[in-house]
């Protein structure tokens, strides 16, 4: 969501999917200005190239990877990027290598990044007003509540309060 959040700040028109209409309304609160459900449109990278006109998207933020990673290929531009961020579809994934090949898209892992960066992140965040998204706060007794909730799913954040 924080992405979300960013993206929004410096003026980029944001897609957003989801598989669930609620998020999707929460998402377009925080700035997103397309909105695909993927259950309802399973060939939501199509979607995403009609929405641009049958260019693409310049930037893929995948959260979920496994089999959706060729949907991200083929929502993205001729030479796009995709920021793989997270894995909840699966670590591996079946990739279709004449699709990248003909996109020529740039698959880059990234987990943390420099002490620089993550500064001059925080003093954006700080400079725009960005708040995080939490979703809801868990006391610490109720921790397994917590990871319960996880499983569930959650819209931004769930936090567990070690202490008051």
């Amino acid at each position: 969501m924080f992405a979300v959040q960013i993206a929004t700040a410096l003026g980029a028109r944001v897609i957003v999917t989801s598989s669930s209409d609620e998020k999707l309304k929460k998402a377009a609160a925080l700035g997103a200005s397309d909105l695909i459900n993927y259950r309802t449109t399973p060939d939501w990278a199509e979607k995403a190239r009609e929405l641009t006109g049958g260019e693409g998207v310049d930037q893929v933020i995948e959260v979920v990877a496994g089999d959706g990673l060729n949907q991200s290929v083929h929502a993205t531009k001729a030479a796009g990027h995709i920021s793989l961020v997270g894995f909840l579809g699966g670590q591996t994934a079946p990739l279709d290598v004449m699709s990248l090949l003909y996109s020529q898209a740039a698959i880059r892992g990234i987990a943390v990044g420099h002490r620089r960066a993550f500064l001059e992140m925080n003093e954006f965040i700080e400079k725009e007003g960005l708040q995080p998204v939490i979703d809801v706060v868990y006391s610490f007794e109720d921790a397994i509540k917590a990871y319960e909730h996880l499983a569930r799913g959650a819209f931004g954040k769930i936090v567990i309060r070690v202490a008051d």
